[in-house]
């Protein structure tokens, strides 16, 4: 196919996908992305005009070669407009969690990997964003990668991203992650941030070794528990929490 109908094949794919968004109807912009290509649904997601972009937005999900629109996706959720932005990382994480799911298709490579999980952790990690938009984008690229900057996410101003960092922890927790969690317990001015780490620090317990955990929290962080426990909170987190001050009554603690 030549250049000149490849384009006029292009322009008409994109016009469908525009017309699906302002008809109201996503799911025939989907339809008519994904017969279109991934390379419209690029052309679409970096259209100067929102109904090009939000057609993209729900093709991408549905697209062959899904994957390789990820970068596409991080440089729409980084605009300022939230009704693009917000939808575009929802898209992002629904290819991403797709992937973790399943092997590696062949033609990814480790770098693309690396290149999408740092352009929407750059996004999670700025505080001018949307803190919606920040915790999808941290959830994708944990998704990506679970391998993340816990201490930094922890030093957040904002508590919601703490919350979400925290949440965004593997079970069971990664050794280097314990005294990060230890620390947010015992120091965090948000008694529901410094709960949930406790909560997801002690509910390990179940399976793991009592001292390691316990050592992590130290005496500043078993205190705030203490505190912790007669405070307002999630039943859960308050149930796992206990573990620790149970596991430290047994190491004969007073």
């Amino acid at each position: 196919m030549g250049w000149t109908a490849l384009f006029l094949v292009s322009a008409a794919g994109l016009a469908s996908m525009r017309a699906a968004i302002d008809g109201g109807d996503s799911d025939e912009a989907a339809r008519q992305g994904a017969l279109a290509g991934p390379l419209v649904i690029e052309q679409a997601l970096a259209a100067p005009d929102r109904a090009a972009q939000l057609a993209g937005i729900a093709a991408a999900p549905v697209a062959a070669d899904r994957a390789e629109l990820l970068d596409a996706l991080a440089q729409a959720a980084a605009r300022g407009d939230r009704r693009v932005a917000i939808p575009a990382a929802r898209a992002a994480r629904e290819i991403a969690r797709e992937l973790a799911q399943h092997d590696v298709p062949d033609d990814v490579a480790f770098e693309d990997l690396a290149t999408w999980r740092d352009a929407f952790a750059r996004l999670a990690f700025d505080p001018d964003r949307f803190i919606e938009l920040r915790l999808i984008a941290l959830d994708t690229a944990t998704t990506l990668d679970p391998r993340f900057d816990l201490a930094a996410a922890l030093t957040d101003t904002d508590p919601a991203f703490r919350r979400g960092a925290i949440a965004m922890v593997p079970i069971p927790v990664p050794a280097n992650f314990r005294p990060v969690l230890g620390t947010a317990v015992a120091k965090d001015l948000d008694s529901g941030v410094a709960l949930a780490a406790a909560a997801v620090l002690c509910a390990d317990l179940v399976s793991d070794p009592a001292a390691p955990i316990v050592d992590a929290l130290g005496a500043a962080g078993l205190q705030r528990i203490r505190s912790l426990v007669l405070t307002r909170g999630s039943a859960t987190e308050l149930k796992q929490a206990t573990r620790c001050l149970a596991a430290d009554r047994k190491r004969g603690r007073p």
